[in-house]
């Protein structure tokens, strides 16, 4: 997007992801971040070490095996001090992919609403952290080989990472103990309420802030203007909305707040540097873009079952499509079947398990949806070129 982002010193925070897009890296960080905020939502996984992070002016102390979720809103730096260091992944992806994985656009409203609405800092139990680490690990450096036909690789570790951050919240020690400041409940309403007709006068009656605190608290911390901020935030979810190709440009205008086409179109424009339209057609004849959103839905409805006995009539039926068009939606996205796709979550899951859990190759293969362990293994070498008990037994003697 833009280069309006006039808090930060140095970096524009944005890298204009598309919205299948997703990067990993492993990082040292050995001092202190300028404040940023970007456009894509970032998860950060800690590895060693001890530092602090700072979101929308709140400080959270860090450790290993702590998982932070980072939205758009969240105004943040990593602080380190002195000779300290900290080790971590940062996994950086559109809001795009965020819905795709949370919520189908019928419901996008309401997923809206559920962004992380709680701390975004939470600590891991030793099982939840050998797996994500391990998951996180693995994609790194699958990633490292190649960035081509990735979309499934990207689905499993959003889907995966999104679960673990919702399921830890609702037990988050740190919870108790937090309470949002007045520009956090300002920047986290904006987001909230942004396809709602909102003004400083309509946040100010409903945080109880007063209508002038509103512009001043939004400026000291972001650089921006409340309508500034608004626009922004309109404008990134509706380049999330841009990959349903079944929506019109005028519809995700509307679902996004803007009451006017044309509105519409000049806020896009200056914010994006070309018009919606042009936007949408690059988007769509993009290589792995544009995609059906029937077959993220049906990529997504394998994932959350794969474990259980699952088969292509079920998906079908649940999908209200037949066997043929499935594959055919299927193939033509991901150039998979569902047979194929089906086993490769499969795999990955089980890949995670065998080395962060300590269970017999069996064990896992029954875990992981496979009706026995000679299937498992068939699968496995497919995928990774070795059995599962020769990268067990690697993995262990690397670490």
């Amino acid at each position: 997007m833009v280069n309006n982002f006039p808090y930060t010193s140095v970096d524009y925070f944005s890298q204009k992801f598309k919205p299948t897009d997703l990067s990993i890296k492993k990082e040292t960080i050995n001092k202190s971040e300028a404040v940023h905020y970007r456009d894509e939502v970032e998860f950060l996984v800690i590895l060693e070490g001890v530092a602090a992070i700072e979101i929308n002016n709140t400080q959270f102390p860090l450790s290993q095996g702590d998982f932070i979720q980072l939205m758009p809103y969240h105004v943040n730096r990593l602080l380190v001090s002195g000779k300290q260091s900290v080790k971590l992944f940062r996994i950086r992806f559109s809001i795009g992919l965020l819905l795709l994985i949370s919520t189908d656009k019928t419901r996008y409203l309401n997923a809206i609403k559920q962004l992380d609405r709680s701390i975004p800092v939470i600590s891991l139990d030793e099982t939840a952290r050998k797996q994500i680490e391990f998951l996180c690990e693995s994609i790194y450096t699958e990633k490292q080989q190649t960035n081509e036909n990735m979309e499934a690789l990207h689905i499993s570790l959003v889907a995966y990472l999104s679960y673990f951050s919702h399921k830890n919240k609702q037990v988050s020690v740190r919870e108790k103990e937090f309470q949002k400041n007045p520009t956090w409940k300002i920047l986290e309403y904006i987001q909230i309420h942004h396809q709602e007709k909102i003004t400083i006068q309509i946040i100010s009656d409903s945080l109880n802030i007063k209508e002038e605190q509103v512009n001043k608290n939004l400026r000291e911390l972001t650089g921006v203007s409340f309508y500034q901020l608004l626009n922004q935030v309109r404008i990134r979810n509706a380049v999330a909305l841009f990959q349903f190709d079944d929506l019109s440009i005028n519809q995700i205008g509307k679902i996004c707040g803007y009451q006017t086409e044309a509105y519409f179109y000049k806020a896009f424009k200056e914010i994006m540097e070309v018009t919606p339209l042009t936007y949408r057609e690059e988007l769509i004849s993009k290589p792995h873009l544009g995609k059906s959103h029937d077959a993220w839905e049906i990529a997504i409805y394998i994932l959350e079952n794969c474990r259980k006995e699952l088969s292509v009539e079920e998906a079908a039926s649940e999908m209200n499509i037949s066997k043929k068009k499935l594959n055919q939606l299927l193939h033509s996205a991901f150039n998979t079947t569902f047979k194929e796709l089906l086993n490769l979550f499969r795999i990955q899951i089980g890949r995670t398990f065998l080395v962060s859990l300590d269970l017999p190759v069996q064990d896992v293969a029954l875990m992981v949806g496979f009706a026995d362990s000679t299937s498992f293994i068939r699968n496995f070498k497919a995928v990774y070129g070795i059995p599962p008990k020769q990268l067990k037994k690697k993995q262990h003697n690397v670490q």
